[in-house]
């Protein structure tokens, strides 16, 4: 009797049903593990964003305004209403701030536009944990 070497279609079938049931646990959890890699990127980017502000504040002496809207799309502006730098961030974005706009002043301390005494806040990236953080003091960071 002669043996054939190779695999039988039962099995071939086999392997594809494990594949499709492995393929459809992993893509659910690489999707989630995705939209937290971006979220997270989103918070890294606008806590720069908020830096390059600040910094642009105390260097010009003068007011710079950080507008952030809720889709997170955002536009920083010079005192004089110039356009400083304008760009999206890749996710929803929820603030403590009214609107989600702040002003940075001559000392890098950020605060509400127009207001003189500075304003501790921060902005929620996507619903996830991934907050950026404006203290008193005017340090942003990511938390």
């Amino acid at each position: 009797m002669r043996t054939q070497d190779g695999t039988t279609m039962l099995e071939l079938v086999a392997v594809l049903a494990i594949v499709a049931v492995l393929a459809a646990v992993a893509v659910p959890g690489a999707s989630r593990v995705r939209a937290a890699v971006s979220a997270g990127e989103a918070a890294r980017r606008l806590a720069l964003v908020l830096r390059c502000a600040q910094a642009e504040a105390q260097s010009s002496a003068s007011r710079v305004r950080v507008e952030v809207a809720s889709g997170g799309d955002y536009v920083v502006r010079e005192e004089s209403g110039s356009t400083v730098m304008s760009g999206s961030l890749g996710a929803t974005v929820r603030s403590t701030y009214p609107g989600g706009t702040l002003e940075f002043g001559a000392r890098g301390w950020a605060g509400l536009p127009g207001a003189t005494s500075p304003r501790a806040g921060h902005f929620d990236i996507d619903g996830t944990s991934d907050t950026v953080i404006v203290q008193l003091s005017g340090c942003v960071r990511c938390g």
